[in-house]
Order: structure tokens, then C-alpha cells, then sequence
């Protein structure tokens, strides 16, 4: 077993240089997560991960991605999901469960098929920060609902039906996160609010979720 630091990190371009080879193999972070600016197309991908895998001699070294849907999609080269946003999957999960669960199963077996073919094990979802008006649009769309208790209900889905795919997940952002003014990304956002509201609120849809 190979004694890994707890941190994972990117890597600039679409394949493995020098230097970062020899920094994975002096660091040796958790995991490596993939953007945009490394995927080019299917045996490009397959070719990048099998060579970060080779740094490790591990088949199951964590390789991640952040393959939300809607305009969080790292693979909008291979096939488009920009109408599948976390906001649709809400409202269809409130108005037509039926439909939900079988449209959103799809969307999960459709992305797990996908990213297993790539080598790529963990994706970076679901999403369980809630949606408030008038606060910045990172979140926006990307959440299922305003409400905690749809957006637990919906998370838990998720979950289940990767973990049945065989790719792992990570729940995201931080509770409190839909709440914030500003791109966090840029700027340090401020939540004004309580320490119970929040409980009663955002900390419920993370409340009891795991990574998978």
C-alpha cells in the first residue's frame, strides 16, 4: 500500500510531463482530478489516465472529475448534457417521480458508462447546497432544489446509483454555500446568518451523507 498524502492535485495539459511525474511519484497525493483542458477525446483520456496509473502501479489510484451536467459537463467534447441540470432533475423529481427515476437513472448509467471507459473512478457529485434568490449564480441551476429535505432525497439517489455503477462520489460544496453573494472562486463569500438557521437549513442536506 502505498502511503499517500492527503491532497489531490491537476496537472496542466492533456498528458503527463516530466515534472509532474516527478512530482507524483515524490508527493504522492490521494488523487488527481481532471478539467476541461486535459480531456481531448476518448484515447486521449484513456491513454492520461492509464499513465497517471502507471505512476502508482495501482489500478484503482484515484482518478476524479467533475461531471456534474448542465454547465458543469468536463466531457462537452464527447456528448452533451446541457440541458440536464441539477435545477431540471429537481423539479421533475417534485412534479413527475416516474419520470425521475427513470430519466435520471439513465443520466447516471449514461455518465458512469462513460467516465468507466475513461478511467476514471469518482465523480465530484451531488451538489447538496440549496438555491437562494438573489445570491450568486455558482450555485444557481447546479442545485436541486431550495428545499433541504429534496435536495438530501435526490443526493441519496445519486449516490446510491454510482456506488451500483461502481464509480465513487463526493458531495459538495459546504453548508451555507448557496447562501453566498459573491463567486467563491474570486472572492471570500460572508453568510449572515445563524448558527441555527443554518442547522435548520443548509446542514440538513448534508446531514448523514457519504462518500461513496
Amino acid at each position: 500500500m502505498i502511503n499517500r498524502r492527503s491532497f489531490i492535485t491537476g496537472i496542466k495539459g492533456t498528458k503527463l510531463n516530466n515534472n509532474e511525474i516527478k512530482f507524483l511519484k515524490k508527493f504522492k497525493p490521494w488523487g488527481v482530478i481532471l478539467f476541461s483542458r486535459n480531456l481531448k477525446d476518448i484515447y486521449q483520456i484513456q491513454n492520461l489516465t492509464k499513465n497517471i496509473r502507471k505512476v502508482f502501479k495501482d489500478k484503482n489510484y484515484p482518478i476524479m472529475i467533475d461531471q456534474e451536467g448542465g454547465r458543469v459537463n468536463r466531457l462537452d467534447k464527447l456528448i452533451s448534457f446541457d440541458t440536464l441540470t441539477s435545477e431540471y432533475f429537481g423539479k421533475l423529481f417534485t412534479n413527475n417521480r416516474k419520470n425521475f427515476n427513470l430519466i435520471f437513472k439513465i443520466f447516471i448509467d449514461t455518465n458512469s458508462f462513460l467516465l468507466s471507459k475513461l478511467g476514471i473512478n469518482i465523480n465530484t457529485v451531488p451538489v447538496l447546497d440549496l438555491r437562494y434568490k438573489g445570491c450568486s449564480n455558482i450555485i444557481g441551476d447546479r442545485s436541486f432544489s431550495n428545499s433541504a429535505k429534496i435536495v438530501s432525497q435526490i443526493g441519496d439517489i445519486c449516490n446510491k446509483n454510482f456506488k451500483i455503477n461502481s464509480i465513487g462520489t463526493v458531495i459538495k460544496h459546504i453548508p451555507g454555500h448557496g447562501l453566498a453573494k459573491v463567486d467563491s472562486h474570486h472572492f471570500t463569500p460572508t453568510v449572515n446568518k445563524t448558527l441555527k438557521y443554518l442547522k435548520n437549513n443548509d446542514f440538513q442536506a448534508f446531514k448523514k451523507r457519504f462518500i461513496f
